[in-house]
């Protein structure tokens, strides 16, 4: 068991009235076990929680007056991640629960559909199981390039396979594109993780229906899978962002803090002005 602090920060001028949808929050899962947390904001402001219909994802909703604003969630997180089976085998659609048969179609982000032909030729000869979609994300590592700056929140699996370069949640988009056009249940997830170069931010992995569970994979390398704190899960980015407005404000720094928890210690600031990416002046 792994044992890690987060201290997550985001920082905005509000320019109007705006009503935030933040996910930030951590879930309790088999795999992860909320010693603590707290969140609170700058100014105080009144704010609820929520859950999705299934209970992956948690949403923090804040009503904003124009100016400064803060919004910070911390915590102390257990990790246990199970034992990886390399030899996990494809399960068939037939044989795949209810719940799970909807993370084999195309979404929004992820069209699995226009992919198929491309995922055929390049991985439809390939044994099924684990190791196929160990193939994928080094196909993906391969053939795109991890480059800052080069997609924006509207890029498609489709369009990193057009330029050839992307972030986090483009190779995992395409990933999950990939996956589903072989008929593999796939799932976008976004969580905390260290890794030392960029700079700290989400980060974007995804997971594979394998032997009747479900498996972590990466296809950047960013971070190890044992020390990725879980935050969303869903169809792709769209279900799961971590912070939604509607009104009318801009983002001057975004700091998603994590760093390995000493022994009896909680709640820990990792926070400094320096600390995170600076958006805007």
């Amino acid at each position: 068991m792994k044992t890690f602090h987060i201290d997550s920060q985001l920082d905005y001028d509000v320019l109007q009235q705006t009503l935030f949808v933040f996910n930030l929050a951590v879930p309790n899962t088999d795999t992860q076990r909320i010693r603590a947390q707290a969140v609170t904001t700058q100014p105080p402001l009144d704010f609820d929680e929520f859950a999705d219909a299934v209970g992956a994802n948690r949403f923090v909703r804040v009503n904003v007056p124009p100016g400064p604003f803060s919004v910070r969630y911390q915590a102390t997180v257990d990790l246990d991640p199970p034992a990886v089976d390399e030899l996990a085998p494809e399960i068939p659609l037939a044989q795949v629960p209810g719940a799970v048969l909807p993370y084999v179609l195309a979404s929004k982000y992820c069209e699995a559909d226009l992919l198929f032909a491309l995922a055929c030729r390049e991985f439809g000869t390939l044994a099924p199981g684990y190791r196929r979609v160990q193939a994928v994300c080094q196909w993906i590592r391969d053939n795109i390039a991890y480059q800052i700056g080069t997609s924006s929140p509207l890029t498609t699996a489709r369009d990193v396979l057009a330029n050839r370069a992307g972030v986090c949640r483009d190779f995992a988009h395409l990933a999950v594109a990939f996956c589903r056009a072989l008929n593999i249940p796939a799932r976008f997830v976004t969580g905390y993780a260290r890794y030392a170069d960029p700079p700290p931010d989400f980060h974007a992995v995804f997971e594979a229906y394998l032997g009747h569970r479900w498996y972590l994979f990466d296809p950047t390398r960013l971070s190890p899978l044992d020390e990725i704190v879980r935050i969303g899960t869903g169809r792709d980015a769209a279900e799961v962002a971590f912070a939604t407005f509607f009104g009318a404000a801009r983002m001057r720094r975004l700091a998603p803090l994590i760093e390995p928890a000493e022994p009896g210690t909680e709640l820990v600031s990792l926070q400094s002005p320096a600390a995170g990416i600076l958006l805007a002046a």
